[in-house]
């Protein structure tokens, strides 16, 4: 893509190029589909073409052609405007292109498995955290952080958005992801939970993020309630959300924020040796030094 025309004919050829046509066929029908979107959105079609910086909007386009779709359809979660959709993804790529370090904001958006975090070996598989950018989780919110390994690819994947609200900065989870469940995966994550002291990878997740946000000098976490992601909209098929994330946020101590999120704690909350009983104390301790040194590793990585 040489560059991004004002003409929305030359958007539709960006979105849905003649080397799709055997994936959106017939092609004029889908370009015809834009086009009339894009008029029917006009106010948030515009708003996001006009509030991205031109080479990030390049960079975006480059890595998920339909990225300029984003207004038309459910974002994190099932009820909002065109205009509040359009909102959101500006108010997150103003946090990644304004405060973002210019090097962190090109390997999450340029590489396709994004930005190391940190590595760490399981029995024989490689594994890594890794923030990157994933057109298939565009629904979800525009970062994600994936726990990585060769075989698997994203073998858990958390996904979510930056957004200010009066001042306000918020970290908001739209999604959470884990592998299917059988009899290979089920060891896989039993080995991990063993390796990582007890941390279950589900739950390691939101801790990482809890790191990250703090390091990104974030007020407040949310995540999204399962009857509001994205996916419960009307048009998605029954069944598509499977996970319980209420029950999820609640056992990680969540509170009702509103009536679609759920706030998180920002604080890093440590049992008392005291509370702990002997034969654990030892893995506690293992466990909370690992974190720390994690969180050394994070502040070095990816500090404002």
């Amino acid at each position: 893509m040489a560059t991004l025309s004002s003409t929305l004919r030359d958007y539709a050829k960006i979105i849905y190029p003649d080397s799709a046509a055997e994936q959106y066929s017939p092609l004029w029908s889908y370009r015809a589909k834009f086009v009339l979107r894009a008029i029917y959105y006009r106010n948030a079609f515009q708003y996001i073409t006009s509030s991205i910086s031109p080479l990030l909007l390049e960079t975006l386009c480059k890595q998920c052609p339909r990225f300029l779709e984003k207004s038309f359809r459910p974002y994190i979660i099932n009820d909002s405007s065109a205009i509040e959709r359009a909102q959101f993804v500006v108010q997150h790529y103003q946090f990644v292109s304004e405060k973002l370090p210019p090097h962190i904001c090109n390997e999450i958006y340029t590489k396709e498995y994004g930005l190391t975090l940190f590595d760490f070996t399981v029995g024989e598989i490689e594994y890594a955290f890794k923030l990157v950018f994933h057109a298939r989780y565009q629904k979800e919110g525009d970062m994600s952080l994936i726990l990585f390994n060769e075989i698997d690819k994203n073998f858990y994947t958390l996904t979510f958005a930056m957004r200010d609200i009066e001042g306000q900065r918020q970290l908001v989870i739209g999604g959470l992801q884990g592998p299917a469940s059988s009899p290979e995966n089920n060891l896989k994550i039993k080995a991990l939970t063993k390796t990582l002291h007890g941390q279950r990878p589900k739950d390691l997740m939101v801790k990482i993020i809890t790191l990250i946000a703090n390091i990104w000098r974030v007020d407040t976490i949310l995540a999204v309630k399962s009857a509001s992601h994205a996916y419960s909209a009307k048009r998605y098929s029954k069944g598509r959300i499977k996970a319980n994330y209420d029950k999820h946020w609640q056992a990680l101590g969540g509170t009702e924020f509103d009536k679609h999120f759920y706030a998180l704690s920002m604080e890093d909350i440590r049992r008392n040796p005291e509370d702990i009983s002997r034969p654990k104390r030892a893995m506690y301790r293992r466990r909370y030094e690992w974190l720390d040194t994690v969180n050394a590793t994070l502040q070095q990585k990816i500090s404002l």
